[in-house]
């Protein structure tokens, strides 16, 4: 279920740029001969996208900070699955990362882990800011870094989550943190000044997200 929703998810942004840009050119189906590198994509969501895409003939780049994790994904995968372990706290691992794997097609950010479900009252503050590390200023420097390597026509998918929209009692960091990548997808198109390019969000419930 989470491949198929994922795949169409894709498709979507792609499809939309591709009728806004390129409305005289035919648009192939699937993933024939794309390049995709999903952040996050050892397991969860991540692993979802990643095993869906090379279902459809997409090369796949995953990244994601276990080793061993991301040695697993590969096979699992198979194919043409490719595996890189990178510190996705770390914006020069990620800058190198990406100068590494050179041009590609689409980007998926899913990494994070479990968020805080707390009253603000009992929060410790010092591990709510490691889930903003993680799950906004890695997926900035994702973004940052990634789109510059990303070809004509392609897309950048970040997930995020309902709680974003509809918080429930104790969801503040949750909440918070959804917020800020909703938020993110608005306000970055408007400072990037080259066409061919869809920024997308991908909301999911906080348990389904990979880990890093």
């Amino acid at each position: 279920m989470i491949r198929m929703q994922v795949s169409a998810h894709l498709n979507l942004c792609t499809s939309t740029e591709t009728a806004q840009t390129e409305n005289s050119m035919p648009r192939q189906n699937g993933f024939e001969n794309k390049k995709v590198v999903i952040v996050g994509g050892s397991s969860g969501i991540g692993l979802a996208v990643a095993e869906e895409a090379a279902s459809q003939g997409a090369e796949v780049v995953i990244v994601s900070s276990n080793a061993a994790r991301v040695q697993g994904a590969v096979k699992s995968v198979g194919g043409k699955a490719q595996g890189r372990a990178v510190d996705v706290s770390d914006e020069k691992a990620i800058e190198s990362c990406f100068t590494n794997v050179g041009a590609f097609d689409h980007l998926v950010f899913t990494a994070g882990d479990s968020l805080q479900l707390e009253v603000l009252a009992e929060t410790d503050l010092k591990q709510a800011r490691h889930a903003f590390e993680l799950r906004y200023w890695s997926a900035l420097a994702t973004v940052k870094y990634g789109s510059s390597q990303i070809r004509n026509g392609g897309s950048i998918v970040l997930t995020t989550g309902v709680a974003g929209r509809r918080p429930q009692s104790g969801w503040v960091i949750a909440a918070s943190v959804c917020g800020t990548i909703e938020a993110l997808t608005r306000a970055w198109p408007l400072s990037w000044h080259r066409s061919g390019l869809t920024l997308c969000p991908l909301e999911s419930s906080a348990r389904t997200c990979g880990r890093t």
